[in-house]
């Protein structure tokens, strides 16, 4: 079977719900695409034990380190109070 063309994301989405993809694995080619990392700056923060202590809960709920939910807590914060994105 061949991977038919989209005209537009939603159609890809569409189909992709309802076939499988292992249908189509002779079709498939390996991307060339490399995502990397942007190089961190490591900083020290002092947080009130209970106030850490909760962030390590909710990124143990959420599966990942408490440093990492930290610093996507202090994005998303500092992306709404610069209003370049909505808080969700």
């Amino acid at each position: 079977m061949k991977v038919p063309d989209f005209k537009t994301a939603e159609d890809e989405a569409r189909f992709w719900g309802k076939h499988s993809i292992a249908d189509y694995w002779d079709d498939l080619k390996e991307s060339d695409d490399r995502f990397e990392r942007p190089a961190l700056t490591p900083v020290t923060i002092r947080f009130d034990p209970i106030v850490l202590k909760k962030i390590k809960m909710l990124a143990r709920k959420r599966g990942i380190s408490y440093t990492a939910y930290a610093r996507y807590l202090l994005a998303k914060s500092v992306e709404a109070e610069l209003g370049d994105k909505p808080a969700a």
